[in-house]
């Protein structure tokens, strides 16, 4: 009898220990980083003033999937894949930026102050390499019209 308890206790440790072993694996290798996505940091100034609580948002010509950024009281920003994955995806991206929000309930939103050109009807773009990227955006009141968000 003793002899199967100390069979089963080593059974018990090998499966306990190939598990901890593919879960380091995954960790590492699987799910812990995506490879079409490079970190992408930058500063945003609306007539040379930094360009506070504005929202980035960095999507991808050919294919894949949007990132999103929002900026600090210092016009700072950094592009978010997912809550917890920092980045975005490699290659060119239509990036619009924006202040403007529809509001909840009813309730009047924030007002849009960034000239359209730069977000619905959007021209910027940018490149992402597999490297730590740099966009530094110069916007300008005098680049074109303000359109309202609204909800209909």
């Amino acid at each position: 009898m003793p002899q199967l308890s100390m069979t089963h206790q080593s059974k018990k440790l090998n499966s306990l220990v190939c598990l901890v072993s593919l879960l380091s694996f995954a960790a590492i290798f699987g799910c812990g980083s995506n490879n079409d996505l490079a970190s992408v940091t930058g500063k945003i100034t609306l007539d040379g003033q930094p360009l506070a609580d504005a929202a980035v948002v960095f999507s991808p010509t050919s294919a894949g999937t949007t990132s999103y950024g929002r900026t600090d009281s210092s016009g700072n920003y950094v592009m978010m894949f997912s809550d917890s994955e920092k980045g975005a995806w490699i290659g060119e991206n239509l990036v619009r930026i924006s202040t403007g929000d529809v509001g909840v309930g009813g309730d009047q939103g924030k007002k849009e102050t960034v000239p359209s050109v730069y977000n619905v009807s959007s021209t910027l773009r940018k490149t992402v390499e597999k490297k730590a990227n740099r966009f530094d955006f110069e916007l300008l009141s005098s680049a074109g019209k303000v359109k309202q968000t609204t909800v209909e």
